[in-house]
């Protein structure tokens, strides 16, 4: 580990001990303060959630993207100071700091033992969704990014599966695709983050009226599965985090769950599917842009050309 990875992991193992044991007031005024700074500051990240909130807002002036950006940097670090504190807080808690809109689809779905893929936006809180829904549904299956150092990567996991949640890296990993497959098979809860593609091999769709790179997963693994996909809105509200559950994305026309997933038919279907997601995708973010926090690029127009193809 170099002496940089070394910083990073620190600063955040220090986070999940020292923050969870602040009084509450005083830990979220401290992060509003990191956030504020950061907004004033203008750094990348900034500047990327404004190129992206443009998009979701295009009439919209300078000063009123500014405004929506600082309410997105507050969401951003209390979404981080939530995280810190998480691990510390109850079932009872854990319910009690959260409110759904339409929690039936899910129910509905896992009643019926169809599995659900839910896709979920760079919004809200959705860590503390995933652990809400893994004590009131079904444990939730996710995936992880890499990161780096390695042992902060390994925080991250053991933080998200101290919440109830089954993870799965990301990446570095043979098979985690099928493995993903057979759990919604069996009646899972896959909730994957679904408005940025990580993976280098996302499709084109269309998003706020530019070509932007999404994920094919959750849609693939839809059609093959027959679980149906679910699209939300995450934010908060006063103070608590909200999931809004849209009814279930359109399926394309067939049954799939038979297709061989490199075939240029299950591949077009799936590239339809992801499309339909993202307008759902749209809707929630549009219903609250200032909870979007999206520092990283997802239009195909702030992409590094390599990215992009």
């Amino acid at each position: 580990m170099n002496a940089q990875d070394e910083v990073t992991y620190w600063v955040y193992a220090t986070g999940w001990r020292i923050v969870r044991a602040l009084p509450e007031r005083q830990a979220y005024a401290m992060f509003d303060r990191f956030a504020d700074l950061a907004w004033r500051r203008r750094g990348g990240g900034v500047q990327q959630l404004e190129k992206n909130l443009r998009r979701v807002l295009p009439d919209a002036t300078d000063s009123e993207i500014r405004e929506v950006s600082h309410e997105g940097m507050r969401s951003y670090l209390r979404y981080w100071c939530d995280a810190f504190r998480l691990p510390s807080w109850t079932p009872e808690e854990i319910t009690h700091r959260h409110r759904a809109i339409n929690a039936h689809y899910l129910q509905d779905a896992l009643d019926a033992g169809d599995g659900v893929v839910f896709a979920v936006p760079h919004a809200g809180n959705y860590d503390l969704t995933g652990a809400w829904a893994s004590i009131h549904f079904a444990q939730v299956i996710s995936v992880a990014e890499r990161l780096r150092p390695e042992r902060l990567y390994e925080e991250f996991l053991d933080f998200r599966r101290a919440l109830g949640m089954k993870i799965l890296p990301h990446a570095g990993a043979e098979g985690v695709f099928d493995e993903l497959v057979e759990l919604v098979r069996g009646n899972g809860l896959l909730a994957l983050l679904a408005d940025r593609d990580l993976s280098r091999h996302g499709v084109q769709v269309e998003f706020f009226g530019e070509p932007a790179k999404m994920p094919i997963g959750p849609a693939a693994i839809s059609l093959l599965t027959g679980a149906p996909l679910l699209a939300c809105s995450l934010y908060y509200e006063g103070p608590r985090a909200h999931v809004h559950v849209f009814p279930p994305v359109e399926r394309p026309a067939g049954d799939w769950t038979r297709a061989d997933r490199f075939d240029d038919d299950f591949i077009e279907a799936a590239h339809a599917f992801t499309q339909s997601m993202a307008v759902r995708l749209e809707e929630g973010i549009s219903a609250h842009p200032g909870h979007w926090h999206m520092l990283q690029p997802v239009f195909l127009a702030d992409l590094d050309p390599r990215r992009a193809r």
